[in-house]
């Protein structure tokens, strides 16, 4: 227990200064490095890195992905993706021999999605400015951590009834439910906390508490999933890098699902206004 919140006050100091800078280009070189990290990680455990050629091509577009800007009328992401498609085919062909077709979709849809989803958090910085677009990827990450957290000891505590046994025998349905309760309780404080510290802040706490639940149970879909490819595969963690914790992808595999559903979701529903 020691070392695993020694792991995380290193961790929330590092995202405190990333966060400092968020106005900047440092925001686009995290996601990159967590990226470029959770996609070795990926390959790694599911044995895709042994063929170099996919594990270095796919580490590079998600390392380029995050500096990808989004502009009407100057979406320059097909441009990268479509030669990048065409490169994997060229791959299959050089080593088909002892590279499955079935490497290539895994290295393709990985390798695309987990810095997408990341690169929700510049999207949200991009679109919504300083202030607004913080205050979206701190309900992003909270979404994901104060739920993981909160199951992680309402479960420990008095879990009894078993989630998903064979996927995560840890986890219980008394953990689903605190976990869904502590999400809403600090979510409904940073908004508060929000409208405290930026005047002219407007918080729709309706809205936010009705995505609090939402949140919580897709972090919840992200953390098994992660779990699944784990069992499959015959791994405790995907990596060592955050001891107590595991590797960067165990950290964040339920952000990869909650960052792009807020990103999502304040499209057509804000959740606060700055007048």
């Amino acid at each position: 227990m020691k070392q695993r919140i020694l792991s995380a006050i290193i961790g929330l100091a590092v995202l405190a200064f990333v966060l400092s800078l968020f106005h900047t280009m440092v925001l686009n070189a995290a996601i990159a490095v967590i990226a470029v990290i959770a996609v070795w990680e990926f390959f790694h455990a599911t044995k895709i890195d042994r063929n170099k050629a996919l594990l270095i091509l796919g580490c590079a577009i998600a390392a380029v992905i995050p500096f990808i800007p989004r502009a009407e009328g100057a979406d320059l992401l097909p441009v990268v993706v479509l030669p990048y498609i065409g490169l994997l085919f060229c791959i299959l062909l050089a080593t088909h021999r002892s590279t499955p077709v079935e490497q290539i979709a895994m290295t393709f849809m990985i390798s695309l999605a987990i810095p997408l989803s990341l690169s929700s958090a510049v999207y949200l910085r991009d679109t919504y400015g300083m202030a607004l677009g913080l205050f979206y990827l701190i309900l992003s990450l909270g979404g994901a951590w104060f739920s993981d957290t909160g199951a992680y000891f309402v479960g420990c505590a008095i879990g009894k009834h078993k989630l998903a046994p064979v996927i995560s025998p840890k986890k219980t349905w008394e953990g689903v439910i605190g976990g869904i309760v502590v999400c809403l309780i600090c979510m409904l404080l940073v908004g508060k906390a929000f409208e405290l510290l930026i005047p002219g802040a407007n918080v729709n706490y309706l809205a936010l508490a009705l995505l609090a639940p939402c949140a919580s149970v897709i972090s919840i879909i992200g953390d098994l999933s992660a779990s699944l490819v784990k069992r499959q595969f015959g791994i405790k963690d995907f990596g060592n890098i955050m001891p107590g914790h595991g590797g960067v992808l165990d950290r964040f595999d339920s952000v990869l699902f909650v960052l792009p559903l807020i990103w999502g979701i304040v499209q057509s529903t804000p959740i606060a206004t700055i007048l």
